[in-house]
C-alpha cells in the first residue's frame, strides 16, 4: 500500500483507517474515533463498524468517500479511495466503435457488393489522415465478408506484382505475367461478385490506379480505394477514374470525445467525464490509434495503483509519467 505523496496529495488509500491516518498526519496530532465521529456527524458505532470492516450497508464506499472529502478536502480525488473488493480492469481489444464514418464506410462497402447496385460508379473512395480508423473499418467489413472481398495492402507493387497478389488472394494461385493474372481475376469475379480493397492506395502511382480502373470496367469488378488525403487529389487528375467514383466519398474525421468515451465504456467498462474525454482526445492529437495505446497504458497505471475511477488526477499522473 502506497503512503502519502511528498507533495501533500494522498496516494492509494484502502478503507477508512487510511483516511483517518492521513488526516492525523496533516493535523500533526492524535485524533480519537469519537472526535472523527463528531467531525463527520456520524455515530461512534458507525465509525467503529467501518473501521472493523463489519459495516454491511451498500453505502459503505460512499461513506468512505464522504469522509475523505470532508477531512481531506481539495486533495481528495475519487481515484484515491478504493476498497478491498477491488478487481483488475481488463481491456477488450476487439471493440469497434461505430462512428458515423465507420458506419458510412460499411454502408459503402455493402453497396459495392450488392448485385442490384449499378456498376457504372463502382469505385469507392475512403480517405483520412493516419490514425483516423479507416483501415479498421474496411478490415471489419472484409472480416465479415471473407468470401466476397479481397484485401490488398499496397506494398509498393508494380503492375505485374499487384495483379499477381490479387490473383493469389482470390484463387490461391497466380502466373508470372500481368495479362495471365488479369484473366485469372476476371474468371474468378465472373463466378461471384467480389470487392477488391486496396489499402494505402495513396502510395500508388496514377498508372497503377488506371490499371485498377481497367479491371473495374472490363470485369465489372467493384474496387475500394483506401488511403490518406493525397489519394483524393491523385484521383482528380484522372477523369476516367474520377467519373467512376461512387458517392458518398468518405473522409474520416479526427477522433471526437464522444467516440472516445464510448470506447472506454465498451472496451474496459470505465465511465469517463466529458472533461476527461476531451483531455484524452487532446493528448492523443485526435488520433484513434494513439488514443487506444493511451487507454492500454492508463488501465495498466490504474491496475498497479488499484484505482477504480479514471478522473483528472489519474490523467495528470499518466501525463506526468510521460
Amino acid at each position: 500500500m502506497a503512503g502519502p505523496q511528498e507533495n501533500g496529495r494522498i496516494g492509494l488509500m484502502i478503507g477508512l483507517n487510511e483516511v483517518f491516518e492521513e488526516y492525523r498526519r496533516r493535523e500533526k496530532r492524535d485524533v480519537s474515533q469519537a472526535e472523527f465521529a463528531t467531525l463527520l456527524g456520524w455515530s461512534t458505532a458507525t465509525v467503529s463498524l467501518l473501521l472493523s470492516g463489519k459495516y454491511n450497508s451498500s453505502d459503505k464506499e460512499g461513506k468512505i468517500r464522504q469522509a475523505a472529502q470532508r477531512l481531506l478536502g481539495d486533495d481528495y480525488s475519487a481515484s484515491d479511495i478504493t476498497e478491498g473488493d477491488w478487481t483488475p480492469i481488463s481491456v477488450r481489444n476487439d471493440v469497434i466503435i461505430a462512428t458515423p464514418d465507420f458506419t458510412d464506410t460499411y454502408s459503402l462497402c455493402n453497396a459495392l457488393l450488392d448485385d442490384n447496385e449499378s456498376l457504372t460508379a463502382s469505385i469507392g473512395l475512403v480517405t483520412g489522415a493516419a490514425g483516423r480508423g479507416k483501415t479498421t473499418a474496411v478490415r471489419k467489413f472484409v472480416a465479415d465478408h471473407p468470401y466476397n472481398t479481397t484485401y490488398i495492402l499496397n506494398m509498393g507493387y508494380t503492375r505485374a506484382t499487384l495483379f499477381r497478389a490479387i490473383a493469389e488472394e482470390l484463387l490461391g494461385r497466380s502466373y508470372g505475367t500481368y495479362w495471365k493474372n488479369l484473366n485469372l481475376i476476371l474468371e474468378a469475379t465472373r463466378i461471384s461478385r467480389k470487392v477488391i480493397v486496396i489499402d494505402e492506395a495513396d502510395r500508388m502511382p496514377l498508372s497503377l490506379l488506371e490499371d485498377l480502373r481497367t479491371l473495374n470496367e472490363s470485369g465489372r469488378v467493384p474496387i475500394l480505394l483506401v488511403g490518406e488525403p493525397l489519394l483524393t487529389s491523385t484521383v482528380r487528375r484522372a477523369d476516367r477514374i474520377e467519373s467512376r467514383i461512387r458517392k458518398p466519398r468518405i473522409e474520416f474525421r479526427p477522433l471526437d470525445y464522444l467516440s472516445l468515451a464510448a470506447l472506454y465504456q465498451e472496451a474496459c467498462g470505465l465511465s469517463i467525464s466529458k472533461d476527461v474525454a476531451k483531455a484524452l482526445v487532446k493528448i492523443s492529437n485526435a488520433d484513434f490509434r494513439v488514443a487506444a495505446n493511451d487507454m492500454q497504458a492508463i488501465v495498466k497505471l490504474m491496475n498497479v495503483n488499484h484505482y477504480k475511477v479514471l478522473d483528472q488526477k489519474v490523467l495528470d499522473e499518466y501525463v506526468k509519467r510521460g
